[in-house]
């Protein structure tokens, strides 16, 4: 059987076989595994994709990734349990009739590759400090019995920044339990910036800033004290001169006496009748 006769045989083969995934990758975020691909150039609408992981040398499929659809991804937090472990998985296209060739993902270690997310950050001012509270995010993949929480949540770098003029500083945190920043200027605001910080995995992200005031100082009580003085004595004055006023008034109306109620009737009379008299002789 000559070359060219063993070509034509195997001609069909390769002809029928699928276009492979590419782009084959393990995205991981606090223990959260995902396994995504793109599917192979001209790869038919039809076509489905299965998922295998390896495990003690020997290839198993994973649950619920058997027939999966084009842009569908696979899940391997439940498969991928230990963060100590290394693992590897590969994936396939196949249609009815036709088989792809598998194409594999890199090597993957949860402990160092996955990406830590932002902790739970709470601020609040007490005077010249702060109280920072820290809280480890909560996933699937953190809720092991392995305890993987206190393995990336024990210390943060914390980058405190006052909002007036951009001056900041760091500092470590290694507690979840609450934490005093001191020495900071009264009545001013700062943002508190939390990262998980570890030894063994550089991946993390930053909290959004979480901005709160230390209590302000404590206000001058002499100008409101000053201000109230002049305002009661104002209104002392001011009831004063009603109370003169009013007692005039009173007078003016006061009958007169019966002696000078004489006088005034009869210089009334003397004056009508035009005549100067010596004395006053009484009305009748």
């Amino acid at each position: 059987m000559g070359p060219w006769t063993l070509l034509l045989l195997h001609l069909p083969l390769v002809v029928s076989m699928l276009p492979a995934p590419t782009n084959v990758s393990i995205v991981s975020f606090n223990l959260e595994h995902t396994l995504t691909w793109l599917p192979g150039p001209e790869t038919p609408d039809n076509t489905h994709f299965t998922v295998q992981s390896l495990r003690k040398n020997s290839w198993q499929l994973v649950k619920g990734c058997a027939r999966l659809k084009t842009r569908q991804s696979c899940d391997l937090t439940n498969t991928f349990k230990d963060p100590f472990y290394h693992y590897k998985a590969r994936v396939q296209a196949i249609t009815t009739t036709q088989k792809s060739n598998w194409s594999l993902s890199m090597l993957f270690y949860p402990l160092t590759d996955t990406l830590l997310g932002p902790p739970v950050v709470s601020v609040s001012g007490c005077g010249n400090c702060l109280l920072l509270q820290v809280t480890p995010p909560t996933s699937r993949g953190l809720q092991r019995s392995l305890s993987p929480t206190q393995l990336y949540y024990r210390q943060f770098t914390c980058k405190v920044r006052r909002t007036r003029d951009g001056s900041q500083f760091s500092m470590w945190v290694t507690s979840t339990e609450k934490t005093v920043i001191g020495y900071l200027e009264p009545g001013a605001e700062y943002c508190v910036t939390v990262t998980p910080s570890t030894s063994f995995n550089p991946h993390s992200v930053p909290s959004e800033p979480h901005c709160a005031f230390t209590s302000p100082t404590a206000a001058n009580t002499v100008p409101v004290v000053l201000s109230v003085l002049c305002a009661f004595s104002l209104l002392v004055v001011l009831l004063c001169g009603i109370v003169v006023y009013s007692g005039r008034l009173l007078c003016m109306h006061k009958p007169l006496p019966k002696t000078l109620s004489l006088l005034h009737e009869c210089g009334r009379g003397l004056f009508i009748l035009g005549h100067t008299w010596p004395r006053c002789f009484p009305c009748s």
